[in-house]
């Protein structure tokens, strides 16, 4: 049997190493049992040694796993304190994407940071961030429209064309060459003001599902913050909680 994995907002090995979790959850997997070599997950998944070693070090570095030297990778006593969670999955429902989505990229410029991106990033007031603003349409229909603030110095060597061809995520680790940590989400809902209402073709002062993410690096430092406001009715996720 092979596992597809085609979900192509979210990074394959970031994939991979969530599959295994949810593989863990359902019992498919044992906690007391070694966790399938690499050979074996690559054939599973149809991906590359590079790819399965990298879904690997990110278990190992959340504590997930480790490795005993000549017997191969294990699960850790915190493995089991994530039963009901997924790594990236509420990320994953928030920027999921199939062939009848498309997205364009808008614009890319350099401001000088209002002072409240500053304190998210941590930077200093007026500091330079890199500022890129992209559509998203499901079935040529404007779905959502997303801003994103990156420090200069990150911003600065991502491209449009990057963004063309690959997700923020996987442009952050794959141009940037960054070690993501933690991402949070915060959901409200707010109202559409006059050039959100002309992106996204809807009347001004409709409610919009607004989120703000907070993208980290493995040493807890702030490197991006978004907001992508959804169109209310074409849009929904779903989050589960283990007990």
């Amino acid at each position: 049997m092979k596992i597809k994995l085609d979900n192509a907002q979210i990074p394959l090995h970031y994939q991979i190493a969530d599959y295994l979790l949810v593989m863990l959850e359902k019992g498919e997997l044992s906690f007391d049992e070694q966790i399938p070599p690499e050979e074996e997950l690559r054939e599973l998944f149809g991906v590359s040694r590079t790819t399965v070693r990298r879904a690997m070090e990110h278990l190992l570095h959340k504590r997930i796993v480790h490795r005993k030297q000549g017997k191969g990778s294990f699960w850790t006593e915190s493995a089991k304190e994530l039963k009901n969670e997924k790594l990236a999955g509420l990320n994953r429902q928030i920027f999921s994407i199939n062939k009848e989505t498309k997205v364009r990229v808008l614009s890319k410029r350099t401001e000088k940071c209002r002072e409240d991106i500053a304190a998210l990033l941590k930077l200093p007031p007026g500091s330079g961030v890199v500022i890129f603003e992209r559509l998203r349409l499901l079935n040529d229909k404007p779905m959502s429209y997303t801003t994103n603030y990156l420090p200069f110095k990150i911003g600065s060597r991502i491209k449009k064309s990057h963004l063309e061809k690959k997700t923020m995520l996987e442009t952050l680790e794959d141009v940037v060459k960054l070690e993501l940590g933690t991402i949070e989400h915060e959901v409200e809902i707010t109202r559409a003001n006059s050039e959100i209402s002309e992106l996204l073709h809807i009347p001004s002062l409709n409610p919009v599902l607004t989120i703000r993410t907070s993208v980290f690096d493995n040493d807890a430092r702030p490197i991006e913050v978004v907001w992508t406001h959804f169109v209310e009715h074409m849009y929904k996720f779903k989050v589960v909680l283990g007990r």
